[in-house]
């Protein structure tokens, strides 16, 4: 076999692996091989699952589905049968899964040959991946720095080519933020097209992390919720989501206005924005310079309320599982704190804030009814220096607060309102980095976010920035 097929999207294997080029047990030990070779510089797969894999991809019938016999990884967030089941904390330290995610059930299904877990924050909870369980995972464009969070072990496995893609989910940008950290495509699905958590007030929502828009489109037709048993109504297409790849999206008109008088935004992201306004011109697009009425420090300060009483529900409930008292023994300062603090807050507090962000919600979704997206920065900086945040002042609501503010403050908006988003690769900064542009689409068209990365995809091509990664040839 080349050295090079991980310069290929996941697709193109397929094709390789469909006409008989290699067998799928061929291309698995292609893949254990790198990850043996470049996971320690890295520290992006937590746990390895490499004869299991090397079983399933000799079980595998490639007509199984379009990504059937093609490696691929699950955050650490998501269960895996027989597998340990950390959330990336010293409290589920040595927990085996009795039973697999029910996404992990849609991937085996699907053929997918599961090589590992990835690496992510403590909990998923910070944008960052630096666990003390696992320890921190570097950006392999610049080892200094970190991927992103809260799915960086999955972008900085796909971006060094360990694995064609990767399972990576998105609370509050998730997936965006290690995809614009990265350099990879990241999409955050519609509310209803997928199962979802029932934790983080519905925020949370499963995809993928991939190299390409068409591996994401075709990643996304297999975990398609296809039956009535979540709250929101099913997104239902006529077309599956890579056949309408096919078509290029109609004329959009795209808001691009994004300065808030709440946030600042580095001198690099904001050429990066400006080129991506010119490119979208050059395709075609009206660009309008509007943007939705957000009152943004109002808008975080509820965000974060949501997502720390919830996201201490999730903690509470993985103590109970793990069978063990949750104690600043076995989990971090700020995940510890994070409990302390929603266990004060009253339920009234709480209401409070789930009112006023699902009024904004609302307020943000008729601002569609005039365009068809809306653009903005993924991050309003470049990736953070891993070690950047290691220094916890001890407020737990004041750091996730500013996270959101200074990070990324647009994000989080399509959590809540349960709109598909994505993130984009734009451009590299002076060092090297990538940058990301961000996009906001209506509720359930996904195939439209995915038209339009296609477009920008073929216009200014970033897959063959890869080959200066962990490339032998």
């Amino acid at each position: 076999m080349s050295t090079c097929i991980h310069l290929l999207d996941g697709l193109a294997q397929k094709k390789l692996l469909d006409t008989k080029q290699f067998t799928p047990l061929e291309l698995t030990d292609y893949y254990i091989n790198r990850i043996e070779k470049y996971n320690a510089s890295l520290n992006a797969i937590v746990h390895t699952m490499f004869e299991e894999a090397r079983r399933q991809a000799e079980a595998i019938t490639l007509s199984q589905s379009p990504v059937a016999g093609l490696p691929f990884l699950i955050k650490s967030l998501n269960a895996i049968r027989n597998q340990p089941y950390t959330n990336s904390s010293l409290l589920q330290q040595g927990v085996t899964a009795e039973s697999n995610d029910p996404l992990v059930d849609k991937y085996e299904q699907a053929g997918l040959t599961i090589v590992g877990i990835s690496n992510s924050p403590e909990f998923g909870l910070l944008p960052t991946t630096e666990p003390k369980l696992y320890g921190a995972t570097k950006n392999p464009w610049q080892l200094d720095f970190s991927p992103g969070g809260s799915s960086g072990g999955a972008a900085a496995a796909v971006a060094a080519g360990l694995v064609p893609f990767a399972h990576a989910s998105d609370g509050g940008g998730s997936i965006r933020i290690p995809a614009s950290a990265c350099g990879l495509f990241g999409l955050k699905p519609s509310r209803g097209l997928l199962p979802y958590s029932p934790y983080i007030n519905h925020y949370s929502i499963s995809h993928a992390l991939t190299r390409s828009v068409r591996d994401s489109a075709v990643l996304l037709d297999i975990i398609v919720n296809k039956q009535n048993n979540q709250l929101y109504p099913i997104h239902k297409t006529e077309e599956t989501f890579l056949s309408q790849l096919h078509h290029m999206p109609k004329k959009l008109r795209i808001g691009v206005k994004y300065d808030h008088p709440s946030l600042n935004f580095d001198e690099e992201t904001i050429t990066n924005y400006k080129q991506t306004i010119l490119l979208l011109e050059q395709l075609g697009h009206e660009v309008i310079e509007v943007m939705p009425p957000i009152d943004m420090e109002q808008l975080a300060h509820h965000f974060i309320h949501i997502w720390m009483a919830t996201g201490a529900v999730a903690i509470r409930h993985s103590g109970q599982f793990a069978q063990k008292p949750i104690t600043t023994f076995n989990v971090e300062p700020l995940t510890y704190d994070i409990l302390t603090f929603a266990e004060k807050l009253s339920a009234v507090e709480y209401e409070n804030s789930r009112v006023y962000v699902h009024t904004a919600a609302q307020q943000f979704l008729q601002f569609f009814n005039d365009i068809d997206i809306w653009m903005t920065p993924t991050l309003n900086q470049l990736p953070k220096k891993i070690g950047a945040d290691a220094t916890y002042n001890g407020n737990a609501y004041e750091t996730m607060l500013q996270n959101m503010l200074n990070y990324n403050p647009y994000m989080p908006i399509a959590n809540a309102t349960g709109q598909p988003a994505m993130s984009v690769p734009t451009s590299f900064s002076s060092n090297g980095l990538p940058i990301g542009t961000h996009f906001f689409g209506k509720q359930g068209e996904d195939g439209l976010l995915l038209q339009l990365a296609c477009q920008i995809e073929e216009a200014q091509p970033w897959n063959n920035y890869y080959a200066t990664i962990f490339n032998e040839d």
